[in-house]
C-alpha cells in the first residue's frame, strides 16, 4: 500500500492487524488507541479529518464484535465526531462500515466538505471520485499540516475525555 504521503507501507498479512501491532505508522501518528481499537487518519486518502476506527483483533464484520465492543466503537465514533464539530473541522459526516471478505473491518468517519458536493454532486454515490480527486489534488504541504493538526487535536481531546470518564 502507498500511504497518503506517497510512502510505501509494507505489512505481513493483514494491514489492520499490522497497524494495530505497531508494525508501521503514519506520518501524523495515531489519534487514539485503547485495548480494543485504533483511530487514525485514513491511510491512503488525504482528506483532513477522514478518520478510521478499527478493532485491534482481526475481524471481518461488525457482528463479530462483542456487544460491549459494539457499544465502545459507537461511543468512539460519537466522541470523535463531537470533537470535529466542536472545533469547526466539519458539520456533517458520512459514517460507513466497511466489511470486505478477507479484510479487516473498520468504520470510516468521512467529513462532508463543500468541495465534495461541488465536485461530484451526491457524495455517497460518488465516493470513488471524491477519493481519487483527494489522492491526486490534496497531497500538499498545507493539507498534510491540516491532517497532523486534526490528528493531534483529536488525540488530545480524546485522552481528556477518557480520563474524565475514568475519574
Amino acid at each position: 500500500m502507498i500511504n497518503y504521503q506517497n510512502q510505501k507501507v509494507e505489512a505481513n498479512g493483514c494491514l489492520g492487524c499490522s497497524y494495530a501491532n505497531h508494525e508501521f505508522s503514519l506520518p501524523c501518528g495515531m489519534a487514539y488507541e485503547d485495548e480494543n481499537f485504533t483511530l487514525s487518519q485514513d491511510w491512503e486518502v488525504p482528506i483532513p479529518g477522514f478518520l478510521i476506527i478499527s478493532p485491534k483483533k482481526h475481524i471481518e464484520t461488525f457482528m463479530e464484535m462483542t456487544k460491549e465492543e459494539r457499544i465502545e466503537i459507537f461511543e468512539l465514533v460519537n466522541e470523535t465526531m463531537k470533537i470535529l464539530k466542536e472545533n469547526q473541522i466539519c458539520e456533517r459526516f458520512d459514517v460507513i462500515f466497511e466489511e470486505k471478505p478477507n479484510r479487516h473491518f473498520h468504520i470510516w468517519i468521512l467529513p462532508r466538505y463543500d468541495w465534495m458536493q461541488e465536485l461530484v454532486g451526491d457524495i455517497t454515490d460518488n465516493l470513488g471520485k471524491v477519493f481519487e480527486y483527494a489522492k491526486i489534488n490534496l497531497k500538499t504541504k498545507e493539507n498534510f499540516q491540516a491532517i497532523e493538526e486534526i490528528t493531534q487535536l483529536v488525540k488530545n481531546k480524546l485522552v481528556k475525555e477518557v480520563k474524565n470518564e475514568t475519574n
